[in-house]
């Protein structure tokens, strides 16, 4: 039943051209950004250390993540919305695929998506990042457990947004109300969390969906010291933990709202 959901889904992932028009977008963009910031740094337009390996590590694993998020979200809003649009969805109902199956094959695309993004950045942030590799430079090496953690809590910050994203498209079930309405929630957010630090209630705040999604994303968490430039530290447990928590929390109302609307 998995093998046969995972496998329907890829299928129609990789036939639809908005997936490869996206895919493209971003690999151009993600050329683009470690590009400008490798070429920054090397011809001192932009403070910042060297940024070959190993320093490059913290660059390559989560400066672009916000970029792999967005579209994660976004090539997932299009492939849920466009099957309700197209009425695929419902012709899959008939042919004999359950609902709860067809909900499973949306579950399983969000790691592929979520894999398929983040790897391409790390690809693409190591090549740059090895293009200004020079011994004769310092160099600073964390632990190697902070980077794994660090690039395991990328995907999951970046797994929780494509949660929300199938949350909203269950809802809305149109490609255009729903990524707006995830940039919306996104801005909303912010501001009660941003409201809420302006009453000294960092540790409320940082518990919001879209806050942790944010510390997940950040290099700084997961250092083995606390930043004092971050405005809420993470215990590095508790982070992944929350993350953990809102992926479910989301998947489950995801199954809840699916489940109880008609087709």
């Amino acid at each position: 039943m998995i093998r046969r959901a995972l496998w329907l889904e890829w299928f129609k992932l990789r036939k639809r051209l908005t997936t490869w028009v996206l895919y493209l977008i971003f690999l151009a963009l993600t050329l683009i950004f470690f590009g400008t910031l490798l070429y920054s740094r090397s011809h001192g337009h932009v403070p910042g250390p060297y940024l070959g390996f190993p320093n490059a590590w913290e660059v390559v694993l989560t400066a672009g993540a916000p970029m792999a998020s967005l579209f994660a979200a976004v090539l997932m809003a299009l492939s849920v919305c466009g099957e309700f649009e197209w009425r695929t969805s419902r012709q899959n109902i008939i042919d004999g695929l359950s609902r709860r199956n067809w909900l499973l094959g949306k579950f399983l695309l969000i790691p592929i998506i979520c894999v398929a993004l983040y790897g391409t950045q790390v690809v693409v942030g190591a090549a740059w990042g090895y293009f200004d590799t020079h011994p004769p430079h310092k160099l600073f090496l964390y632990p190697g457990t902070t980077y794994v953690t660090a690039g395991l809590g990328v995907l999951l910050g970046m797994f929780w947004y494509s949660s929300a994203a199938l949350l909203i498209s269950v809802l809305v079930r149109s490609s255009g109300p729903a990524i707006g309405l995830i940039l919306v929630y996104q801005v909303f957010d912010n501001i009660v969390a941003r409201t809420l630090v302006g009453y000294h209630l960092e540790g409320i705040a940082a518990w919001f969906p879209f806050q942790v999604h944010v510390s997940l994303l950040e290099f700084k968490q997961y250092w083995p010291h606390p930043s004092p430039t971050l405005d809420y530290h993470w215990a590095t447990v508790n982070l992944l933990l929350a993350g953990i928590m809102w992926v479910i929390a989301f998947a489950v109302a995801a199954r809840w709202v699916y489940l109880r609307r008609d087709l």
